[in-house]
């Protein structure tokens, strides 16, 4: 390619880049000029491949829009359309987005590392359109049912690891701490990237568990609605698909047969608060999962759900920890053995990538991901033969 075209190239690719993190961070091109220390029309220019940017303001933007420099000058990438949890007001902040986005790109590029791109399946799209599905819980449930036994889970037994069973049937999860109130899960789509879901660690072990399959439903029924556009707090919410997320979550979680077949075996009586902790602990779960799928089974009466959540409510005063919870956590069991850390692993095990390069998958700096690396090698080394 001639040195001029060749440069011309670059110069598009660049501003392309800038422009769709910009976009991405969801900041205006004047406020980011302003930050950048140059005019609007420069930004223009810059964006629309005119005029080059010098390497110092390609550091600054860098850190402003919290993505690596590496990632100006990457050649046009589909991105991960995102779908955001409509009941929710809150908006998942740019630096959490961007995370993501990276981390989908980094499993992908890993799998094409190791060879094993392109091996595992997308689940299957059962597409909800209103015009044509009248009950929307009544479909979410059926579609809950329909996938419990097309992964073979059968409608009585609970889910040993929900986050190593999906991850097996073709979803990329990431989890990870997320310092933002009220953020509990973000899932996208794309056919390069297939399926993904991000769920915050922060939050207890029983919200990531709804979370994971509140999102994997979404993913099922509503892939139509994940779209490339920028949200905003003020973004129509859609609630009917919200409703329907929870009720498939519920319905996979905790299926009727099952929950039904446990309450006659083991309840007696007036269910109190350890019926409750009984079928939580079978079917890991929280507690407020297990008195919502109660009453809508007809197990137990309004009055009783009532009752029951008034006497949960005084257990559990604050939100954001979980009554009883579970001993032990199955997130972090995974997390240690989960694919993407395999293929990590491996790429690094067998020389098939540097660490420098390692570290830029990993959203890690170098000295980090150097002492992970030795972990690994150490791990190897000490394993039984």
């Amino acid at each position: 390619m001639p040195l001029e075209l060749a440069e011309t190239r670059t110069k598009e690719t660049i501003g392309q880049n800038i422009r769709a993190a910009r976009e991405f961070a969801g900041k205006s091109q004047e406020q980011f000029a302003e930050a950048l220390g140059i005019s609007r029309a420069t930004l223009s220019a810059i964006e629309n491949g005119k005029v080059p940017v010098d390497s110092a303001k390609l550091v600054i933007a860098s850190k402003l829009l919290g993505v690596p420099l590496t990632d100006f000058f990457r050649e046009a990438e589909e991105r991960i359309a995102l779908l955001y949890r409509a009941a929710e007001d809150v908006v998942p902040a740019a630096r959490v987005r961007s995370r993501f986005q990276q981390f989908c790109e980094a499993y992908r590029q890993l799998e094409d590392i190791v060879g094993v791109a392109d091996t595992l399946l997308s689940p299957p799209e059962y597409s909800y359109y209103p015009d044509l599905h009248s009950k929307a819980s009544l479909f979410a449930a059926q579609v809950a049912v329909s996938e419990r036994e097309r992964l073979g889970l059968g409608q009585f037994d609970p889910i040993e690891n929900i986050f190593q069973l999906l991850e097996e049937n073709g979803v990329r999860i990431l989890a990870c701490d997320v310092d933002q109130e009220g953020v509990f899960g973000i899932s996208g789509f794309s056919r390069h990237y297939g399926p993904c879901i991000l769920v915050n660690s922060l939050n207890t072990i029983e919200r990531n568990i709804f979370t994971v399959v509140h999102e994997y439903g979404h993913l099922l029924m509503h892939r139509n609605w994940y779209l490339n556009r920028e949200p905003t707090d003020a973004s129509p919410k859609n609630e009917q698909l919200e409703q329907m997320a929870h009720i498939f979550a519920g319905t996979f979680l905790v299926p009727e047969a099952g929950l039904k077949d446990l309450f006659v075996k083991n309840v007696k009586g007036i269910t109190n608060l350890e019926d409750v902790l009984f079928l939580k602990r079978q079917f890991r779960v929280s507690a407020l999962v297990v008195l919502h799928r109660l009453k809508q089974t007809n197990l137990i009466s309004r009055q009783d759900f009532d009752r029951l959540s008034a006497a949960l409510r005084e257990k559990q005063p604050d939100s954001t920890k979980e009554f009883a919870p579970l001993r032990k956590n199955i997130l972090v069991e995974w997390k240690c053995a989960s694919r993407f850390e395999h293929l990590a692993r491996k790429a690094t095990l067998q020389e098939m990538i540097s660490i420098g390069r390692l570290a830029e998958l990993l959203g890690e700096n170098i000295v980090e991901t150097r002492r992970r690396a030795q972990e690994w090698r150490k791990d190897i080394a000490v394993a039984p033969s």
